[in-house]
Protein backbone atom coordinates (compact mmCIF):
# COMPACT_ATOMS: atom_id res chain seq x y z
CA UNK A 1 0.00 0.00 0.00
CA UNK A 2 2.78 2.46 0.95
CA UNK A 3 5.07 1.41 -2.29
CA UNK A 4 1.37 2.61 -4.79
CA UNK A 5 0.86 5.70 -2.56
CA UNK A 6 4.67 6.41 -3.39
CA UNK A 7 4.34 5.87 -6.86
CA UNK A 8 1.34 7.99 -6.95
CA UNK A 9 3.26 10.55 -5.45
CA UNK A 10 6.06 10.50 -7.88
CA UNK A 11 3.15 10.54 -10.75
CA UNK A 12 2.00 13.73 -9.26
CA UNK A 13 5.30 15.36 -8.94
CA UNK A 14 6.33 14.53 -13.05
CA UNK A 15 3.00 16.39 -14.13
CA UNK A 16 2.98 19.26 -11.74
CA UNK A 17 6.98 19.81 -13.11
CA UNK A 18 6.46 19.07 -17.10
CA UNK A 19 3.30 21.30 -16.68
CA UNK A 20 5.43 24.19 -14.79
CA UNK A 21 7.87 23.27 -17.78
CA UNK A 22 5.29 24.03 -20.63
CA UNK A 23 3.91 27.35 -18.87
CA UNK A 24 7.84 28.80 -18.67
CA UNK A 25 8.05 27.65 -22.40
CA UNK A 26 5.16 29.64 -23.36
CA UNK A 27 5.66 32.88 -21.19
CA UNK A 28 9.03 33.29 -23.02
CA UNK A 29 7.01 32.37 -26.51
CA UNK A 30 4.76 35.03 -25.51
CA UNK A 31 7.01 37.69 -24.17
CA UNK A 32 9.08 37.31 -27.35
CA UNK A 33 6.31 38.07 -30.06
CA UNK A 34 5.22 40.45 -27.73
CA UNK A 35 9.09 42.24 -28.39
CA UNK A 36 9.04 41.50 -31.82
CA UNK A 37 5.73 43.53 -31.96
CA UNK A 38 7.21 46.14 -29.98
CA UNK A 39 10.52 46.86 -32.56
CA UNK A 40 9.49 48.95 -35.28
CA UNK A 41 9.82 47.25 -39.10
CA UNK A 42 13.14 48.70 -40.79
CA UNK A 43 13.03 48.88 -44.96
CA UNK A 44 16.20 48.17 -46.32
CA UNK A 45 18.48 50.98 -46.93
CA UNK A 46 17.81 52.77 -50.41
CA UNK A 47 21.03 52.51 -52.59
CA UNK A 48 21.65 54.72 -55.04
CA UNK A 49 22.39 53.96 -58.68
CA UNK A 50 26.47 54.43 -58.54
CA UNK A 51 27.51 57.58 -60.15
CA UNK A 52 28.88 58.31 -63.44
CA UNK A 53 33.03 57.34 -63.63
CA UNK A 54 34.69 59.52 -66.39
CA UNK A 55 37.66 56.65 -66.48
CA UNK A 56 38.15 55.45 -69.96
CA UNK A 57 38.74 55.66 -73.35
CA UNK A 58 36.92 58.10 -75.92
CA UNK A 59 36.59 59.14 -79.21
CA UNK A 60 34.64 61.92 -81.27
CA UNK A 61 34.47 65.32 -83.66
CA UNK A 62 34.56 68.40 -83.27
CA UNK A 63 34.02 71.93 -85.04
CA UNK A 64 35.11 75.13 -83.90
CA UNK A 65 36.04 78.97 -85.36
CA UNK A 66 39.33 80.46 -84.93
CA UNK A 67 40.34 84.43 -84.43
CA UNK A 68 43.69 86.12 -83.61
CA UNK A 69 46.75 87.75 -85.34
CA UNK A 70 49.93 87.43 -87.09
CA UNK A 71 52.82 90.20 -86.48
CA UNK A 72 55.07 90.83 -89.24
CA UNK A 73 58.73 92.39 -88.41
CA UNK A 74 61.23 92.91 -91.32
CA UNK A 75 65.00 92.86 -91.13
CA UNK A 76 68.07 93.18 -93.88
CA UNK A 77 69.19 89.68 -94.32
CA UNK A 78 72.84 90.71 -93.98
CA UNK A 79 73.13 91.98 -91.17
CA UNK A 80 69.69 91.19 -89.02
CA UNK A 81 69.21 95.09 -88.63
CA UNK A 82 65.91 96.10 -88.42
CA UNK A 83 64.14 98.18 -91.07
CA UNK A 84 61.39 99.78 -89.08
CA UNK A 85 58.82 97.79 -91.55
CA UNK A 86 55.96 96.08 -89.42
CA UNK A 87 52.45 94.26 -90.01
CA UNK A 88 50.01 93.48 -87.43
CA UNK A 89 46.89 91.98 -89.06
CA UNK A 90 44.21 89.82 -88.39
CA UNK A 91 43.23 85.80 -89.13
CA UNK A 92 40.57 83.91 -88.64
CA UNK A 93 38.38 81.10 -90.01
CA UNK A 94 36.42 77.50 -89.63
CA UNK A 95 37.86 74.37 -88.43
CA UNK A 96 37.10 70.90 -87.66
CA UNK A 97 37.96 67.16 -86.96
CA UNK A 98 38.73 64.53 -84.70
CA UNK A 99 39.67 64.58 -81.36
CA UNK A 100 40.78 60.96 -79.27
CA UNK A 101 42.35 60.26 -75.70
CA UNK A 102 41.57 58.45 -71.88
CA UNK A 103 41.07 59.56 -68.70
CA UNK A 104 41.47 58.17 -64.90
CA UNK A 105 39.42 59.28 -62.21
CA UNK A 106 40.00 58.75 -58.66
CA UNK A 107 37.35 61.00 -56.51
CA UNK A 108 36.04 64.03 -58.29
CA UNK A 109 39.86 64.25 -59.31
CA UNK A 110 40.08 63.20 -63.61
CA UNK A 111 43.58 62.77 -65.36
CA UNK A 112 43.98 62.49 -69.15
CA UNK A 113 45.83 62.51 -72.14
CA UNK A 114 43.98 64.27 -75.34
CA UNK A 115 45.16 64.15 -78.98
CA UNK A 116 43.75 66.15 -82.11
CA UNK A 117 43.89 66.70 -85.65
CA UNK A 118 42.03 69.16 -87.87
CA UNK A 119 41.61 70.91 -91.29
CA UNK A 120 41.58 74.41 -91.25
CA UNK A 121 40.85 77.41 -93.41
CA UNK A 122 42.75 79.89 -91.28
CA UNK A 123 43.56 83.01 -93.30
CA UNK A 124 44.96 86.90 -92.78
CA UNK A 125 46.86 89.03 -94.82
CA UNK A 126 48.05 92.58 -95.46
CA UNK A 127 48.72 95.06 -98.32
CA UNK A 128 50.70 98.09 -98.09
CA UNK A 129 51.13 100.66 -101.27
CA UNK A 130 53.35 102.50 -99.73
CA UNK A 131 56.01 100.21 -99.86
CA UNK A 132 54.72 98.03 -103.19
CA UNK A 133 54.26 95.03 -100.67
CA UNK A 134 51.31 92.29 -99.43
CA UNK A 135 51.38 89.35 -97.61
CA UNK A 136 49.36 86.96 -95.88
CA UNK A 137 49.04 83.57 -93.51
CA UNK A 138 47.48 80.58 -94.32
CA UNK A 139 46.78 77.39 -91.78
CA UNK A 140 45.75 74.30 -93.48
CA UNK A 141 45.73 72.16 -90.66
CA UNK A 142 46.90 71.56 -87.08
CA UNK A 143 46.46 69.42 -84.15
CA UNK A 144 48.08 68.80 -80.71
CA UNK A 145 48.75 66.63 -77.81
CA UNK A 146 47.85 67.89 -74.45
CA UNK A 147 47.22 66.95 -70.84
CA UNK A 148 44.10 67.40 -69.17
CA UNK A 149 43.26 67.75 -65.20
CA UNK A 150 39.67 67.92 -64.20
CA UNK A 151 36.85 68.27 -61.39
CA UNK A 152 33.91 66.27 -62.13
CA UNK A 153 30.90 66.71 -60.22
CA UNK A 154 28.87 63.15 -61.73
CA UNK A 155 27.72 63.66 -65.38
CA UNK A 156 29.75 66.92 -65.55
CA UNK A 157 33.38 67.62 -65.85
CA UNK A 158 35.46 70.89 -65.70
CA UNK A 159 38.77 70.58 -67.22
CA UNK A 160 42.36 72.83 -68.00
CA UNK A 161 44.23 71.40 -71.06
CA UNK A 162 47.43 72.41 -72.30
CA UNK A 163 50.34 71.10 -74.54
CA UNK A 164 52.44 70.96 -77.78
CA UNK A 165 50.16 72.23 -80.60
CA UNK A 166 51.52 72.11 -84.34
CA UNK A 167 50.03 72.67 -87.74
CA UNK A 168 50.64 73.32 -91.71
CA UNK A 169 51.34 77.56 -91.81
CA UNK A 170 51.85 79.08 -95.01
CA UNK A 171 53.30 82.84 -95.93
CA UNK A 172 53.19 84.43 -99.10
CA UNK A 173 55.05 87.78 -99.87
CA UNK A 174 54.22 89.78 -103.38
CA UNK A 175 56.38 92.84 -104.48
CA UNK A 176 53.32 94.52 -106.12
CA UNK A 177 56.11 96.53 -108.19
CA UNK A 178 57.63 93.34 -110.06
CA UNK A 179 54.39 91.10 -109.75
CA UNK A 180 56.95 88.47 -107.95
CA UNK A 181 55.55 86.16 -105.26
CA UNK A 182 57.18 83.91 -102.80
CA UNK A 183 55.54 81.33 -100.57
CA UNK A 184 56.85 79.76 -97.56
CA UNK A 185 55.33 76.24 -96.19
CA UNK A 186 56.48 74.14 -93.39
CA UNK A 187 55.31 72.56 -90.08
CA UNK A 188 55.44 74.86 -87.41
CA UNK A 189 55.08 74.16 -83.52
CA UNK A 190 54.32 75.87 -80.43
CA UNK A 191 51.90 75.37 -77.25
CA UNK A 192 48.23 75.59 -76.58
CA UNK A 193 46.30 75.89 -73.14
CA UNK A 194 42.62 76.16 -72.71
CA UNK A 195 39.76 74.72 -70.60
CA UNK A 196 36.05 73.43 -70.97
CA UNK A 197 33.49 71.63 -70.40
CA UNK A 198 31.83 68.14 -71.11
CA UNK A 199 28.50 66.81 -70.03
CA UNK A 200 28.04 62.87 -69.94
CA UNK A 201 24.61 62.69 -71.26
CA UNK A 202 24.79 58.58 -71.19
CA UNK A 203 27.23 55.77 -70.39
CA UNK A 204 28.52 56.25 -73.75
CA UNK A 205 27.56 59.98 -75.31
CA UNK A 206 29.95 62.90 -74.30
CA UNK A 207 28.94 66.34 -75.15
CA UNK A 208 31.66 69.22 -74.73
CA UNK A 209 32.45 73.26 -75.18
CA UNK A 210 36.20 74.20 -74.71
CA UNK A 211 37.95 77.01 -75.65
CA UNK A 212 41.89 77.00 -76.59
CA UNK A 213 44.56 79.69 -76.96
CA UNK A 214 47.27 78.94 -79.61
CA UNK A 215 50.77 80.61 -79.63
CA UNK A 216 53.27 79.14 -82.63
CA UNK A 217 56.16 81.35 -82.13
CA UNK A 218 58.47 83.06 -84.06
CA UNK A 219 59.20 81.95 -87.34
CA UNK A 220 61.95 83.58 -89.62
CA UNK A 221 62.02 83.33 -93.67
CA UNK A 222 64.87 84.49 -95.74
CA UNK A 223 63.08 86.12 -99.34
CA UNK A 224 64.82 85.45 -102.23
CA UNK A 225 62.58 86.36 -105.26
CA UNK A 226 59.98 88.98 -104.14
CA UNK A 227 61.96 91.53 -101.65
CA UNK A 228 65.80 89.88 -102.44
CA UNK A 229 68.22 91.07 -99.26
CA UNK A 230 65.11 91.11 -96.70
CA UNK A 231 64.37 88.65 -93.97
CA UNK A 232 60.75 88.53 -92.31
CA UNK A 233 59.50 87.15 -88.61
CA UNK A 234 56.42 86.07 -88.22
CA UNK A 235 54.23 85.40 -84.76
CA UNK A 236 50.79 83.57 -85.29
CA UNK A 237 48.60 83.21 -82.42
CA UNK A 238 45.00 82.56 -81.86
CA UNK A 239 42.15 82.07 -80.03
CA UNK A 240 39.38 78.83 -80.81
CA UNK A 241 36.21 77.67 -79.63
CA UNK A 242 34.74 74.46 -80.45
CA UNK A 243 31.89 72.44 -80.07
CA UNK A 244 32.09 68.89 -80.39
CA UNK A 245 30.52 64.71 -79.57
CA UNK A 246 32.56 61.46 -78.40
CA UNK A 247 31.74 58.10 -77.87
CA UNK A 248 33.31 57.11 -74.49
CA UNK A 249 34.01 53.10 -74.27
Amino acid sequence: MSSILQSHISRTNLLRTSAAAVALLLGFGAAANAADLSIPYKAAPFMPAPSFSWSGFYLGGAVGYAWGNDHLLEYFTANNAFTGFEQRYNTSGALGGIFGGGNYQFGHTVIGVEGDIEAANLRGGWSDPLVGGAGNTVVKWQGSVRGRLGYAADSVLFYGTGGVAFGNVSHTYTNQLTGIAETTSSMRTGWTAGAGIEYAVTQNMLLRAEYRYTDYGLSRYDSVTSFPGLSGTQNLRFNTVRVGAAVKF
